[in-house]
Order: C-alpha cells, then structure tokens, then sequence
C-alpha cells in the first residue's frame, strides 16, 4: 500500500510539471500576413541552424482577428540538425495545412528554442512571382 501511495504522488508530481502550454516553448515567433485561396498560397520554410539539436516546431496559421483557422493537432513537426521544413497552405507543396480564412498572420514555437529560422513566402501560380514576409520573435513584436 505504501508503494501505491508513492507512487501515486510520483505521478502526480510528474502531471504538475508536465502542464506545457503554447506560451511555454522557448522560441515564439509570428509571420506578419499569410493568403491563400484564388491564385496565391504561403509557404513558411523553416532551417535548423544547429548541427547537433533535434527540434519539434508548432504552427498555428491565424485569421484577421487571432482566431486559429488550422488544425491545432496536426501542426506539429520535429526537424533534425541542419534539415529544412516547408509548410504551406496548398496541397503537394511541403506539409500542407488547410485553413478556413484566406488570409491572417501566423504563429509558430519552437520546442528546444534552438538555432531554428523562419521564412515567410506569398507565391502567385498566375504571375509566378512572390514576396517574402517578415518573420519576428514574438516577444520583440514588428
């Protein structure tokens, strides 16, 4: 009985510690507009800049008005030393994650908070042209 009790404590304790939340990753940083939909769709490209640390990277693309409108579970991806990632909001470029507005600003974290780099693109399919869009940490703003 003494060891279930231990136990039980043990576990709880681990529960306390383990109550991560979004603002709780080392690395918050915020895309300042994405679009997609018509002719245009966003890719943000993401380089690990060290050559030794693994890193789970979590992206959250935002409407107008800070409301989440992509999958909140399937946004998640671990990226190895030196590996560069490429999320976009269309279908067979990259990670591909859908969204419910056409345009917003997005949010992302990474894990570890290590060497990771961020890159924002806007691409016209008509035009084949594009701008880049400005990447931030989210604690020194725009």
């Amino acid at each position: 009985m003494k060891k279930l009790v231990l136990l039980a404590l043990a576990v709880l304790m681990v529960h306390a510690v383990s109550l991560a939340t979004w603002e709780d990753a080392n690395s918050r940083g915020i895309g300042a507009y994405w679009q997609s939909g018509g002719d245009f769709f966003t890719m943000i490209v993401f380089v690990n800049g060290s050559e030794e640390d693994y890193d789970t990277i979590y992206v959250r693309f935002c409407d107008k008005y800070g409301n989440f409108c992509s999958d909140t579970h399937g946004a998640m991806f671990s990226i190895r030393p030196g590996e560069q990632l490429t999320i976009s909001t269309k279908l067979g470029v990259g990670y591909a994650l859908v969204v419910s507005a056409p345009f917003g600003y997005i949010k992302f974290r990474a894990e570890e908070g290590g060497h990771v780099h961020a890159y924002t693109l806007i691409y016209n399919e008509v035009t084949y042209g594009g701008f880049v869009v400005p990447t931030y940490n989210q604690d020194s703003g725009f």
